[in-house]
């Protein structure tokens, strides 16, 4: 890459518009075996080296503005709570007294100063610090300084709260990698939460995410909205280092389809125009996929509640639209863009019989759904080799494909 991200990838969709046949110097991907879908002991390896030991992103920080402000989270499937401290910081710590494990907060959300264990009124600071102890003369060995609540890392970037259960973890930041410069001129932390919902699918948290890496399926599946907003044939896959990735779809503008060209639609002013012709989507390794848009864009979260079951959260954000009531415009998207959810959404769990059934040995995924293959093969550095279950490892080849960073590009 150059310095110029944007111009470099309008190169790649030209280049993918105008090819008339395969790219040459791009391998066959083997197929993704069925078993990584369905079987409980890679269900568990993903929980244990991926979720678990990545940054994942536990919501907007706008919902925890105030010092006290707290909120219940277990989308991981452990009991966490995320609060704003007196010093304005925002931690996350594991929902567990240090004296028999009680939760110290029973409802989902709220504001307090103080920290108090229901079972036996053991009480913490909002820093986490133990604070006091009834009958402490009975604990002759207790250091209450070593009693705190348990911390998780917590870092916020654009407005958002990730959270990584891996106590050795990196920065965020420095997680996010390139995702950080190329977004920054969006500005999210700016914006304002319009709309969230859950919705609960019976397949592999996988399966659900594989709909959202790719167009290859639009004009069969969309063909009343997205199908006839974009090009699916001029589309740009950028792999990133880490799994992340990115899929720029060019726009059919000026026929009025496209939510930029809707009169009255808000604007993100400090977004360059590839954002307006182009349908611009990233995966942040291991669960978040963003379609991001000069109007507001949602953040989707792809959750598993089991190896056949799981939640995609969508989380809409755009630009503060200050007092009053939500700009009309989002009466008109929200219905639109749920309408796409649920056509992605109508093949999940067909889809998930299909991988349980026998009959079907595993996906093979052509060059225009290269991020799925990506996403495997970030999997499967995580786990390590070792520790797979024999012939549900993915090769590694995409590694020569993925994007270098723009500092050493440019060496």
């Amino acid at each position: 890459m150059t310095g110029n991200i944007y111009n470099d990838v309008e190169k790649v969709i030209e280049f993918e518009a105008a090819r008339s046949g395969p790219r040459p110097d791009f391998p066959p991907l083997p197929e993704i075996p069925g078993g990584r879908y369905t079987s409980d002991e890679f269900f568990e390896l993903e929980n244990e080296y991926v979720l678990r030991k990545s940054w994942v992103c536990a919501g907007r920080d706008e919902d925890l503005r105030n010092v006290g402000d707290y909120r219940l989270w277990e989308r991981l499937g452990v009991p966490l709570l995320l609060i704003r401290g007196r010093d304005e910081k925002l931690r996350a710590f594991y929902n567990t007294c240090r004296h028999r494990g009680a939760p110290v907060v029973r409802d989902e959300a709220g504001n307090t100063k103080l920290l108090r264990c229901q079972y036996h009124s053991w009480s913490y600071g909002l820093d986490g610090t133990l604070k006091g102890v009834p009958d402490e003369r009975d604990f002759p060995c207790l250091n209450k300084a070593d009693r705190g609540l348990i911390e998780a890392k917590c870092e916020t970037w654009g407005g958002w709260v990730f959270v990584n259960l891996d106590r050795d973890a990196g920065p965020l930041q420095e997680y996010l990698g390139p995702l950080v410069d190329e977004l920054e001129c969006v500005g999210m932390e700016k914006l304002r939460t319009v709309h969230s919902q859950d919705y609960e699918m019976n397949c592999n948290w996988k399966v659900a995410m594989d709909a959202f890496l790719e167009v290859y399926h639009i004009n069969t599946i969309h063909p009343t909205n997205a199908g006839i907003m974009l090009d699916s044939k001029a589309a740009a896959m950028g792999l990133m280092e880490g799994g992340h990735s990115r899929m720029a779809t060019r726009k059919k503008m000026n026929e009025g389809l496209n939510f930029v060209e809707y009169e009255g639609a808000p604007d993100i002013p400090t977004m360059p125009d590839f954002y307006r012709l182009n349908n611009v989507a990233y995966m942040s390794f291991p669960n978040l996929i963003t379609p991001v848009e000069p109007t507001g864009f949602p953040v989707l979260l792809f959750w598993p509640k089991g190896k056949n079951k799981c939640t995609m959260q969508a989380i809409y954000i755009a630009p503060d639209w200050g007092d009053g009531e939500l700009p009309d415009f989002w009466n008109r998207f929200l219905p639109i863009f749920d309408a796409v959810l649920e056509e992605d959404m109508m093949n999940l769990e067909p889809i998930q019989k299909s991988l349980e059934s026998g009959g079907f040995t595993g996906m093979l995924v052509n060059y225009q759904e290269r991020r799925i293959y990506w996403f495997h093969e970030q999997v499967d550095r995580l786990i390590g080799n070792e520790n797979i279950p024999e012939g549900l490892a993915v090769e590694q080849l995409l590694e020569p494909f993925t994007e270098q960073p723009m500092d050493e590009a440019a060496e």
